[in-house]
């Protein structure tokens, strides 16, 4: 299994961009798949930099509907485009902050298709493209995208220290609501040392995304683990009870990275020594 980087919040080499977002080419089981997008075409111009070639892909995966992890993808060029996997709750209207202090601000797909004929004016509806041409793929809870490749939803909060967030919102029929994000998805390569999981953000925890691939692959080692954690400004307790229930699932290599957050990928490396892995745009791992 190849992994390569394109984008991230930080850059380790000269020529290279950063931004905030999320991602990385998977090479697996002969299939080469992008997860996702990063927020613009940032990943495009590191993909030239490091001559990682993203024609002839095999299929794109969203790992949510949020703006830093399928921005770029309408600058993917059109007439090489591969099949998108996405859940269907990633084209809500998303939101974050406080209602109360009127800080909201929209942090969804941007270029879903849109409720307004103002909006559709605007802009170029490009979902409704990738729906003519065949190539948007609504996945389930479980689905086996290619052999041995599965994208994994429906992701529970089932560990107690990991409670459902509080300041994402979506906006249904003009009513604000709760976003328990039913759009996340994780990508699950079964390799012949362990199961390969990415998550993008993890935004209702990163054990309970782990316990949700234990459940889909009952009696199955883990052995990788590349994931956004959201720990960013997290507890002391929250951090320390990620950190050790991370050591329960008996990786061999960890990649924290992107909205992880700078604190807790220190924390990290020092409880995991070398199985922990930078994860800086421009990191290659041959695993």
């Amino acid at each position: 299994m190849r992994i390569v980087i394109l984008t991230e919040n930080t850059v380790n080499q000269r020529g290279l961009l950063a931004e905030h977002g999320l991602s990385v080419l998977v090479e697996a089981e002969g299939r080469r798949i992008l997860f996702d997008t990063g927020q613009s075409d940032v990943y495009l111009h590191n993909a030239r930099k490091l001559k990682a070639e993203l024609n002839g892909l095999d299929g794109i995966v969203l790992s949510h509907g949020h703006y830093d992890h399928t921005g770029g993808l309408p600058a993917f060029p059109a007439d090489a485009l591969p099949p998108v996997f996405v859940r269907e709750a990633a084209f809500e209207e998303k939101l974050t902050g406080s209602p109360e202090r009127g800080s909201l601000r929209e942090i969804g797909i941007p270029w879903r298709e849109s409720g307004t004929r103002e909006q559709e004016e605007k802009r170029d509806s490009f979902v409704r493209r990738l729906r003519e041409n065949g190539l948007l793929h609504l996945t389930g809870e479980k689905e086996e995208i290619f052999p041995g490749i599965w994208v994994i939803g429906k992701i529970r909060a089932v560990v107690p220290q990991e409670p459902l967030p509080d300041h994402f919102f979506v906006r249904r029929q003009e009513r604000l609501e709760p976003d328990y994000m039913e759009d996340e998805q994780l990508l699950v390569v079964r390799t012949p040392e362990g199961l390969a999981v990415f998550a993008g953000c993890a935004h209702l925890g990163i054990l309970n995304c782990l316990e949700r691939v234990r459940e889909a692959f009952p009696g199955e080692r883990f052995r990788f683990l590349l994931a956004g954690m959201h720990l960013r400004g997290c507890s002391e307790e929250r951090l320390a009870a990620s950190i050790d229930g991370l050591r329960r699932f008996g990786l061999t290599r960890i990649i924290p990275l992107h909205c992880t957050g700078i604190e807790a990928i220190a924390r990290m490396r020092g409880a995991f020594g070398d199985t922990c892995l930078p994860g800086e745009a421009g990191r290659e791992y041959v695993l």
